[in-house]
């Protein structure tokens, strides 16, 4: 029995329409997805993993609370603005601050190096040697105790 043409059409117009369909939604979806999504982020921002692209940038009207709980690396071009309290577990290298610094609870080595005076108000104990290179002006009380002589 001979095939017309009118059977074949009717044959493969469901196979042609999927195919058909599929290039026009592949090609809507490389259009859509080839430009960057706008998206915008009311009462914070919780990141899990970013793989692309290796930098990100965030505009942002007011302070974003940030919280970090595996090492994280800063660098750029322009200052890191910080407002309000930071806990630092530890510092690798040489930190350099030129603003105001408040420090609430400190534990371990500081060494400070400073061409300008560097005033300090709070309460210090001193359990080992100190070693002060320059003029010291002292105001307020200062109770000094001294060592036993050795052999008396």
């Amino acid at each position: 029995m001979p095939v017309s043409s009118r059977d074949l059409l009717m044959a493969y117009r469901w196979p042609a329409a999927v195919v058909l369909s599929s290039l026009v939604l592949a090609a809507t979806a490389i259009k859509l997805l080839s430009r960057p999504i706008p998206i915008a982020i009311e009462g914070g921002l919780q990141v899990d993993k970013l793989v692309l692209p290796p930098s990100v940038t965030i505009r942002s009207d007011t302070p974003l609370p940030v919280v970090v709980q595996e090492q994280v690396t800063i660098s750029g071009d322009a200052p890191l603005a910080i407002e309000g309290p930071v806990s630092v577990k530890s510092i690798a290298g040489a930190v350099t601050v030129n603003a105001d610094a408040r420090v609430s609870g400190l534990d371990g080595e500081v060494s400070v190096k400073a061409d300008q005076p560097l005033p300090v108000r709070a309460d210090v104990s001193v359990d080992n040697k100190v070693t002060i290179g320059g003029k010291v002006d002292i105001q307020g009380k200062v109770k000094p105790t001294l060592l036993p002589v050795p052999g008396l």
